[in-house]
């Protein structure tokens, strides 16, 4: 889900009154990828925002990305604020292992960015070896601790798609997007193999532009049949 809106740089969240902020007033493309997952009776919810500014000439880097992730055992949050070259990360989580932890990570491209920026960027993501932070919800799921590390993106074309493939260097996991080479660059599909024979597809079915977050009253179920989100 794909939405722009008004964001303060100092405080990194959506401004209620934009027009009293002045010069901390920037655009930012929000994505919401939403998964749910069912294996078994054990269920798995996820949600990851992202928040990119729209001229990335000015502001080249992401603000803010988090994730959370619900599951039957507890939950998860995970969280990315830009800070004066750095990435400030903080993570709380219902496990041991895991804890409630905070640490700086270099300045480097977010995974869960890339979407964002191809929309902004007319369907241009950089090609070669680029400094990467791999997917807060691989991170999870594969017990990786976040890190900076090497990446390669490479790119094909075909008649109306750009395909980019993102190989990490020292961790078995690809992704590949599917976007379309003209406005407004919609994400065709995306696929993520993590080596374990699963591999993750998603493909658009269907795509609307509407004001959802006044679309709550069971009258509006409508729009699920319409965006085919009713199995």
């Amino acid at each position: 889900m794909f939405v722009t809106e008004p964001f303060s740089i100092k405080k990194q969240v959506k401004l209620d009154d934009p027009e009293k902020a002045g010069k901390d007033n920037i655009s930012v493309m929000k994505l919401n990828q939403i998964r749910k997952l069912t294996t078994g009776i054990y269920d798995y919810s996820i949600v990851s925002s992202t928040f990119t500014p729209v001229d990335l000439g000015q502001y080249p880097h992401t603000l803010k990305s988090n994730t959370s992730i619900q599951e039957w055992c507890g939950h998860t949050f995970t969280q990315f604020n830009l800070g004066k070259n750095k990435y400030h990360m903080k993570q709380f989580s219902y496990f041991e292992a895991d804890g409630d932890t905070e640490k700086d990570l270099p300045i480097a491209l977010l995974e869960e960015e890339l979407m964002t920026r191809l929309r902004i960027k007319k369907a241009q993501l950089p090609v070669g070896e680029v400094d990467m932070i791999f997917s807060t919800v691989y991170s999870r799921f594969f017990y990786k601790k976040l890190e900076t590390t090497k990446a390669v993106i490479s790119k094909t074309e075909s008649d109306t798609l750009f395909t980019y493939t993102i190989q990490y260097a020292n961790y078995d996991r690809k992704v590949t997007i599917d976007v379309q080479k003209t406005f407004p660059y919609k994400i065709a599909s995306w696929t993520e193999d993590d080596g374990d024979g699963l591999i993750t597809k998603a493909t658009l079915k269907k795509s609307i532009n509407e004001p959802y977050w006044e679309q709550k009253k069971t009258s509006d179920e409508a729009k699920r049949e319409e965006l085919k989100l009713i199995k």
